[in-house]
């Protein structure tokens, strides 16, 4: 099963997961909000159906549908990259900004600049395919467009088609958030890596679920 399998690999990384008769469900406690992916089972067949549920002081819980798959696979997938986005921005990304404030290398949403981000990403050894700072497009990497005083971010695939494009921010603002997505970008491929060498998935990611991930 499928859902056996993340629930092993997740807690594995340290998440803690809650299984229901009919899915499973982000760790929360009784007021928190979390993420439910759940098993609706038709006449001859079966969907999954993934929920972002919003938990009230009344005790009633308001449930926004986030996505619907037609196999186990397929939302199991989607429910172990959408919880791993989460374990890589709390446990790595915001670790990274909290050890940078106050250094030369800051990359706080006020003081961020391009010339940090690039010198980071060298000491980091993110490979250079993975982002593009000064304005030149490059597929599947996270892209920085800016202007003197602002910009803005977005992912480009390998079609040449923009995802997850930002407002355009203060330059600094933008910068910062470019860092982060950067961070994430890299991540994902070493999670992915991981996972296919160890045999844990046998087919790589696909583009819908990459973005998941960022």
């Amino acid at each position: 099963m499928e859902l056996e399998r993340i629930c092993r690999l997740l807690q594995q990384r340290g998440e803690q997961i809650i299984v229901t008769k009919n899915g499973i469900e982000t760790y929360h406690e009784s007021d928190e909000d979390y993420y439910r992916l759940e098993r609706e089972r038709l006449s001859k067949s079966e969907q999954w159906h993934y929920f972002y549920v919003r938990s009230k002081k009344a005790k009633l819980l308001e449930r926004e549908h986030l996505a619907t798959f037609s196999d186990e696979r397929e939302g199991a997938r989607t429910f172990y990259l959408w919880t791993m986005r989460s374990h890589y921005r709390q446990k790595y990304v915001h670790k990274i900004r909290a050890y940078l404030r106050d250094t030369d290398f800051d990359m706080s949403p006020d003081v961020a600049t391009v010339e940090r981000a690039l010198g980071l990403f060298l000491r980091l050894h993110i490979p250079k395919h993975l982002y593009s700072f000064e304005n030149e497009q490059k597929p599947d990497s996270i892209n920085l467009e800016t202007d003197w005083d602002s910009g803005r971010s977005f992912y480009i695939d390998l079609k040449g088609r923009r995802h997850r494009e930002t407002l355009v921010r203060p330059k600094s603002i933008a910068i910062s958030i470019a860092f982060d997505r950067v961070l994430m970008l890299y991540l994902f491929y070493q999670e992915q890596d991981a996972l296919f060498q160890s045999k844990e998935i046998r087919t790589l990611f696909n583009e819908e679920e990459r973005l998941v991930f960022l």
